[in-house]
């Protein structure tokens, strides 16, 4: 190894779709689910296959994206300006595949990676290791953690913004304290941005995520997408899988105002 390779210090997005395995075990009884399935993850495409850029009204940026079976990465540096747009990607996943039923549980942490050259499949570093033991051992339910140390660096600065209506809101408003002292994305807040026929594009090896301002608000329709969802699940016979849409059924009533 060369003397001159070293760790990068990244953002680190790591999120897994729930439900995938019964997912796959009904789409053998059923060609039109196998389709709704691979369908549906093909949203990885235009991620992987940019040539490591996002489109930004500022300029391009640099990612890493990566994916494979039921997980995606994603990987920049640490930059202030990089982290809404990171955090927007993970929002904008989270609302698709809501859309085809199926949830997000992840986690997002800072720390040390090897950052690929373009065409390089590696993802490696301290960091991955760490979102992925938080996704597997922590947030349990369909939510998506906030290491420790990427929370104070959140709340920390107040200048990072995000993609809310007026783009005035900090993103320390949208990471929610659970009843365990888990941070999580509170990727349902009424104030994050997302409109009716968004979309993201694809071109000339750089994505982008766009939408219309003046179109209206995608808000109400995510919720049908969630109520179905827990209306699809909360009794299941296995227990552990009713207590994953218990929790997204308390943390949509309080997200909504109408928690007891």
């Amino acid at each position: 190894m060369s003397r001159n390779m070293r760790y990068e210090k990244c953002f680190v997005a790591y999120l897994d779709i729930l439900g995938f395995k019964e997912k796959v075990r009904e789409t053998e009884e059923s060609p039109e689910l196998l389709k709704e399935l691979t369908d549906t993850l093909k949203i990885n495409s235009p991620f992987t296959q940019s040539s490591g850029k996002k489109t930004t009204v500022e300029g391009k940026l640099d990612i890493r994206s990566f994916f494979f079976s039921d997980s995606f990465a994603f990987m920049m540096k640490v930059e202030k300006k990089n982290l809404p747009h990171l955090f927007l990607i993970v929002r904008y996943l989270h609302d698709v595949l809501l859309k085809n039923g199926l949830c997000l549980r992840g986690a997002v942490v800072i720390g040390k990676m090897y950052w690929p050259k373009d065409g390089e499949n590696i993802l490696v570093g301290p960091a991955m290791i760490e979102a992925h033991k938080l996704e597997s051992e922590v947030a349990i339910y369909p939510r998506i953690v906030i290491s420790q140390k990427l929370h104070e660096y959140i709340d920390g600065d107040r200048n990072i913004k995000t993609w809310s209506e007026d783009g005035k809101i900090p993103l320390s408003e949208f990471i929610k304290r659970d009843k365990d002292g888990v941070y999580f994305f509170d990727v349902l807040n009424q104030n994050i941005t997302r409109k009716k026929g968004e979309d993201i594009i694809h071109e000339n090896g750089v994505f982008s995520i766009v939408w219309d301002h003046n179109r209206e608000s995608n808000y109400e329709q995510v919720i049908i997408y969630v109520n179905d969802i827990i209306g699809k699940h909360i009794k299941d016979e296995n227990e552990l899988v009713r207590q994953k849409y218990e929790w997204l059924k308390t943390y949509l009533e309080e997200s909504r105002g109408k928690a007891p």
